[in-house]
């Protein structure tokens, strides 16, 4: 099993050579690692999260996710608690039916006017994973607090040029499941692009994520 850097929606789940380490995605304080040994066709997974039982829940979910959906593992034990893929499926859909939104929980943000400040340009790459070239200007949103207590991110669909500033509405919010922000679309004027078009451009950065797009 090769293990990669995982996000939740507070976690940064640093890969290790048989697993990952916990850490707090903005502060880095440590809670706990995730230990995960093959065993034939099912996977022994040993966690030390001590009193962080929250994040030791979204730790073994984001294990399960790699497990299941990108390995193919059909069982897998966690501290000795069995877990099949069918039944953490059907938990799954439980879940991402409940954190389903619709154009009515954005009403507020959907075609109002918005002043954004780009902050990672466009042809520009991602402070932390540089391999990582964004396609469109990447900004936020002044005075506008997010999920995560900074300000509101937004992409900037359109101009094909760099640039410091930009003033059009939002098109679309893209309604992150397993993350504690969503992200906003701007454009110059809505009804330019369709949702097969914003998610096209967008994928650069959200298929690391599970999410919708609400327009």
């Amino acid at each position: 099993m090769i293990f990669k850097e995982k996000k939740t929606p507070t976690l940064l789940m640093m890969p290790l050579a048989n697993g990952w380490r916990a850490v707090h995605k903005k502060y880095k304080n440590e809670y706990g690692t995730v230990i995960c040994t093959e065993k034939g066709d099912t996977v022994e997974v040993v966690t030390d999260f001590g009193e962080f039982s929250t994040e030791r829940a979204e730790a073994v979910e984001s294990a399960a996710v790699m497990f299941f959906e990108n390995n193919g593992v059909k069982e897998i034990t966690v501290d000795g608690e069995k877990l099949t893929r069918e039944a953490w499926r059907e938990k799954e859909d439980a879940r991402l039916n409940a954190l389903h939104r619709t154009r009515e929980d954005y009403k507020n943000v959907l075609g109002k006017p918005v002043h954004c400040v780009t902050d990672r340009p466009l042809g520009s790459a991602h402070p932390r994973y540089p391999e990582v070239i964004y396609p469109v200007n990447y900004g936020y949103v002044p005075g506008v607090m997010a999920g995560d207590n900074a300000e509101q991110d937004v992409y900037i669909l359109g101009p094909t040029e760099p640039f410091k500033t930009f003033d059009g509405v939002v098109i679309a919010v893209v309604h992150r499941f397993n993350d504690v922000e969503d992200k906003w679309v701007a454009a110059e004027k809505t009804g330019v692009y369709t949702a097969e078009e914003i998610l096209k451009i967008l994928d650069f950065q959200e298929k690391y994520y599970e999410s919708e797009l609400i327009l």
